[in-house]
């Protein structure tokens, strides 16, 4: 039966991405310590009990985000520890492999709480690098990068993620997996799986009755439009405090990048210049 393979949490970045370059996915297990996943359960807790559900008009919407599954937006201004996973130096340098050489200055995506409850059913099996159009234009290049830590303990009961290992080498895109070639990234509380954007995956189902806490970090290469408008969620007073690699990230910067492989911007001018006058 195929699995997702555990790494532990000492692990260097170049071990990191050499499974996921053969396997398309990796669990890396005690990711975060019990502290900071405690202080970041805390603060997002009253936000998840406020949830109200959003109506997207389309049933077909529906079913894929889930009508027994929470999703919030905009951590970084719901817990104040979350800059510490967004800006992981263990991400960062997976990231500087798999997406900065197509774009030299990646973003953060999205960050994200999917937290699945009881009753949830399966999410349809997807790939997240098919949200841009430029997945079409460019099917061999990475555009997205998906870690998911466990906020609660990961089961097959509970709706663990559903991943198929080794489909991010697919040549079809629209293959569809078999049942032997599906897992779960079964993991405890605090453990992390990273999927990048061709690999196929989706949500599980609750069975249990017993609450599936995601939090998802993604990053995005720094030329394509995020699908997270963080300045609607952050504000300048609260960029003014956060280290300059985070206002980078999340798009407090000006996007340009100059090499003898690539030329592109710039992008996301203040005044002809960069936001990040705005800091000075």
């Amino acid at each position: 039966m195929v699995q997702v393979a555990h790494l532990p949490s000492g692990i260097t970045v170049a071990d990191i991405i050499e499974i996921v370059e053969r396997d398309g996915v990796v669990i890396i297990d005690d990711f975060v310590s019990s502290s900071w996943l405690a202080e970041f359960n805390s603060s997002v807790q009253a936000p998840i009990e406020d949830y109200q559900p959003y109506d997207y008009g389309e049933p077909e919407a529906m079913e894929f985000l889930g009508h027994q599954t929470v999703r919030l937006n905009g951590l970084i201004s719901k817990s104040s520890n979350y800059i510490e996973l967004m800006s992981d130096e263990r991400l960062l340098g997976v990231m500087d492999h798999f997406l900065a050489p197509n774009c030299g200055q990646y973003r953060l995506n999205s960050s994200e709480i999917i937290e699945i409850h009881g009753g949830e059913t399966a999410q349809e099996l997807h790939f997240d690098d098919m949200i841009w159009p430029a997945h079409y234009w460019a099917p061999d290049r990475l555009l997205q990068f998906n870690v998911m830590v466990a906020g609660t303990d990961f089961t097959a009961e509970n709706g663990a993620t559903q991943v198929v290992p080794g489909s991010h080498l697919w040549d079809d895109p629209e293959r569809v997996a078999t049942p032997e070639e599906i897992t779960q990234a079964v993991m405890k509380a605090g453990s992390a799986v990273l999927i990048p954007g061709k690999t196929v995956h989706g949500g599980g189902a609750n069975t249990s009755g017993d609450r599936r806490r995601a939090i998802v970090t993604s990053y995005v290469l720094g030329w394509l439009r995020t699908q997270e408008n963080h300045f609607l969620h952050t504000n300048l007073e609260q960029a003014r405090e956060w280290p300059e690699r985070v206002r980078q990230l999340m798009g407090y910067d000006l996007y340009s990048h100059y090499d003898e492989n690539m030329g592109a911007g710039p992008l996301g001018y203040y005044e002809y210049r960069s936001p990040a006058v705005l800091f000075e």
